[in-house]
């Protein structure tokens, strides 16, 4: 109002005194507007801070949850079977009558065939991840060499010696009693870090077991970071459609177990779609069909048509030279002993590829860095050995970092069901009642 009664041209003459009157009030005028959105969010939080606005906020919070898990969740009761479950195929039809297929979680997630045979650049992994940084990329976040058991082992290895060799010395000056005692005694302690050492080479996967919960006892941080670790594995294996078996959260175990892909009710089902169905055989069959006591082969000599072949083949007068000890095969290669016969297929791998890397995955979003990816992905390379086709080093890689970008973004899309789910394996929730938090 005061500047509209004065010529602006008059009262500043010169271009420079004229630019920063304009620029003083453009200032002037940005900090009005900011000042006056201030006060507008000021006042719509005093608005949905107020109780009566919270208890509404919530109440449609928890509506919505109810609808939503009431489409996922046809059947609740059914869905408790899911702990009695001995195969696959039965846990798959427990789950396929309890959820909605439309609305639920499970097998909610498709790999397309042949994405994860191409390469992926490291930029085009870090969008993925979102893990874009000059000094690492979300590789360089895992341990993959061991180190970090390494350290455990030494670090136990001189406590134990620090701790032998001071109550070797004080024992040695006051423990009261005949000298070939306190002899006995200082020797024992003396030698105890070679029998720690000892006891690593002979027993290795114990004595890891033992300093994992050892660690876990005294640091509850880790014991959170190996159970955010095995939500991962539990999350994406639900949701690729592989149903989990049992899972374990405690001191000597950390392992999420799904069942055997070798289901020995899978080949009954499809024996049972093609019409091979036993209730349905003609009583003119004469032929005598012994009960096996196992689901050995058919045609095996456990099975139902053991007699069949020796009764009817064109060589049943034949010499029998599978008996002969110079023509068997080595029980590693045996194929009754061997899976899987012909190999994983390409598509099986990409979802053992996904699931093998969501534990470190997990770690990563929670914690920034993973720890336990060196037994994880010394198993994936050794399913990678078992495909059906052989694999090179560079094709291993490239499914290797597609899961890694994969993996990332889904976990990403679900981080609030992956924290639901590590809060009830914490508490030592059954896989049904896991199951119902994540839908």
């Amino acid at each position: 109002a005061k500047f509209s009664c004065f010529d602006l041209e008059t009262m500043v003459a010169g271009k420079t005194e004229r630019k920063l009157l304009y620029l003083l009030l453009i200032f002037a005028s940005t900090r009005a507007f900011q000042v006056s959105s201030i006060k507008s969010i000021s006042a719509h939080k005093l608005y949905t801070s107020t109780p009566q606005a919270t208890a509404k906020l919530k109440a449609t919070e928890v509506d919505n949850f109810q609808q939503k898990k009431a489409k996922a969740i046809r059947n609740v009761e059914q869905l408790q079977k899911l702990n009695r479950c001995k195969t696959g195929s039965e846990a798959c039809n427990v789950l396929d009558s309890a959820l909605n297929f439309e609305e639920c979680l499970y097998s909610s997630l498709k790999i397309l065939p042949g994405v994860s045979e191409k390469g992926i650049s490291d930029g085009d992994l870090a969008i993925q991840t979102k893990i874009r940084n000059n000094r690492y990329s979300i590789l360089d976040l895992i341990d993959l060499n061991g180190d970090k058991d390494a350290d455990r082992s030494a670090l136990a290895l001189i406590c134990i010696t620090a701790a032998s060799t001071g109550s070797a010395l004080v024992l040695n000056e006051s423990l009261p009693g005949p000298d070939i005692l306190r002899f006995l005694v200082v020797w024992v302690l003396s030698f105890a870090p070679l029998g720690f050492v000892g006891a690593g080479l002979a027993m290795p996967q114990e004595l890891q077991t033992f300093l994992t919960s050892v660690q876990r006892e005294f640091f509850p941080v880790y014991r959170k970071r190996m159970i955010q670790h095995e939500a991962g594995h539990f999350l994406m294996g639900h949701l690729l459609g592989l149903p989990v078996k049992s899972y374990s959260t405690n001191a000597m175990k950390n392992a999420v177990e799904f069942y055997p892909l070798n289901d020995p009710q899978v080949g009954q089902n499809r024996a049972r779609q093609l019409g091979f169905d036993r209730s349905r055989v003609g009583e003119n069959m004469n032929f005598e069909d012994p009960q096996p006591s196992n689901n050995a082969p058919y045609f095996s000599k456990e099975g139902r048509g053991g007699n069949v072949v020796e009764q009817q083949s064109v060589f049943r007068n034949a010499k029998n030279y599978t008996e002969n000890p110079f023509l068997k095969l080595p029980a590693k290669n045996e194929p009754k002993s061997a899976w899987p016969y012909r190999g994983f297929d390409y598509n099986t791998l990409d979802k053992l590829s996904v699931i093998s890397v969501a534990g470190v995955c997990a770690e990563i979003l929670a914690f920034g860095n993973a720890e336990g990816g060196y037994a994880d992905f010394a198993q994936l390379r050794q399913l990678f050995n078992s495909a059906q086709a052989e694999m090179n080093e560079r094709e291993m890689e490239n499914r290797i970092r597609y899961a890694l970008g994969y993996t990332m973004a889904q976990l990403r899309l679900h981080l609030g069901v992956l924290d639901a789910l590590a809060e009830e394996m914490e508490r030592g929730a059954s896989v049904a009642t896991c199951v119902r938090v994540i839908e």
